[in-house]
């Protein structure tokens, strides 16, 4: 069974190849890809940037090459409903842009609703924006119910309802309802919103109280990285006989 596995930064899934040190390199650039052997599977893991374009240049690039029977993308996110708090792990059961009026709604086997049940992940809606916004204001569009805020889990989606590909998006959250990043991340990233550490520094030295907001920030996403590889190293963990039946009955909607 060929499982694909997508997060956008490293800070991501670095607490999963320490679960699972047998990962070896397989590439470097474009983008850094590993993969890893366990019975009855091979997982290939990428890191894809953070955004939209990113991704999509990631999976357009794949599809001579790769046929994946589970796509998996993990990454953080930030809470839009005051019950979703930092760390906590969650699945996404329908993703919509922000800037577009289409939505993917995502069908789960029985296994993989049992699999979730039994972990508490609790199921959200993700809302996928070009850049981030503020989230108090984003949060309404959700109507009430709880969700996340990306900037990716719409277009992965895309890729898998135009490839009919099984897909799961797992999100922690990183920044809660309440929290503001406290800087602007285009201010420390380049245009493909690859984070830049003169940029940082220089965010620093110009505004001295942005470095308690980057410590912050690491302390949450630390939290976050740790909860969604727990997760994850449990999924891939199961048999290959099990994943595959899950992913039978996994399939995305386009509304």
């Amino acid at each position: 069974m060929k499982i694909l596995i997508i997060s956008a930064l490293y800070q991501e899934y670095a607490p999963l190849k320490k679960l699972f040190p047998a990962f070896r390199p397989v590439r470097k650039i474009p983008s850094k890809m590993f993969a890893l052997s366990l019975p009855g599977m091979e997982i290939t893991l990428i890191e894809s940037g953070m955004g939209e374009n990113a991704v999509r240049e990631v999976l357009g690039g794949q599809k001579g090459s790769l046929s994946p029977d589970l796509f998996i993308f993990s990454g953080f996110a930030g809470g839009l409903h005051p019950d979703l708090l930092v760390g906590e792990v969650c699945v996404v059961r329908s993703a919509r842009p922000v800037e577009a009026d289409t939505t993917y709604n995502f069908q789960f086997s029985d296994q993989l609703a049992d699999f979730l049940s039994k972990h508490r992940v609790k199921p959200v809606l993700a809302l996928t924006t070009q850049s981030p916004g503020n989230k108090q204001l984003l949060s309404a569009l959700a109507c009430g119910q709880p969700a996340v805020l990306d900037m990716e889990t719409a277009v992965a989606a895309e890729q898998a309802w135009s490839r009919k590909i099984p897909f799961i998006c797992f999100r922690a959250v990183s920044d809660a309802l309440d929290q503001d990043l406290g800087f602007n991340l285009r201010d420390i990233c380049d245009e493909q919103f690859r984070v830049k550490p003169l940029r940082v520094l220089a965010t620093i030295l110009k505004k001295p109280s942005t470095l308690w907001a980057f410590y912050r920030l690491w302390r949450s996403s630390s939290l976050a990285a740790k909860n969604l590889c727990t997760l994850l190293a449990a999924f891939v963990g199961l048999s290959a006989d099990t994943l595959a039946g899950m992913a039978d009955g996994i399939w995305v909607e386009k509304g």
